[in-house]
């Protein structure tokens, strides 16, 4: 499901000839959510949203867990991972994040609690200088 997000995201940098990178990015972000959101990837969890802020050039994507995952002890058991390197090699390795890196687009991860939607589980930004290594 994590590849589906990112060859949609791609369509954001591949479309219409009309606007700028950020405005496109900005539109299909704003169109995957409609279409298909909240969308199941894999087990427990789901992506909520898709945004991508202009301004600050970050498509940040939402995601919430559910079921057994939804508790902090599974999330303690998974800070002890590197979350955030699998993200950032997931970037490394997706074709269709180029353009927005190239720019040096953030992309940010949040993911929250299905019963206590306030809360947050993690929040990852990934930068410029996380995914020029």
């Amino acid at each position: 499901m994590k590849k589906l997000i990112l060859i949609t995201t791609a369509a954001i940098v591949l479309t219409s000839c009309q606007e700028s990178l950020e405005e496109r990015a900005a539109r299909e972000a704003r169109e995957v959510t409609e279409a298909k959101c909240p969308m199941p990837i894999g087990n427990n969890m789901y992506l909520d949203s898709i945004v991508f802020d202009i301004p600050s050039l970050t498509q940040t994507q939402y995601f919430r867990f559910i079921g057994d995952t939804d508790n902090d002890s599974m999330v303690v058991s998974m800070k002890d991972t590197d979350l955030k390197g699998a993200l950032v090699q997931e970037l490394k390795n997706t074709p269709n994040y180029k353009t927005l890196m190239k720019r040096g687009a953030n992309f940010r991860y949040i993911y929250r609690s299905s019963k206590n939607p306030e809360k947050v589980y993690f929040d990852f930004i990934i930068n410029k200088a996380d995914y020029d290594k």
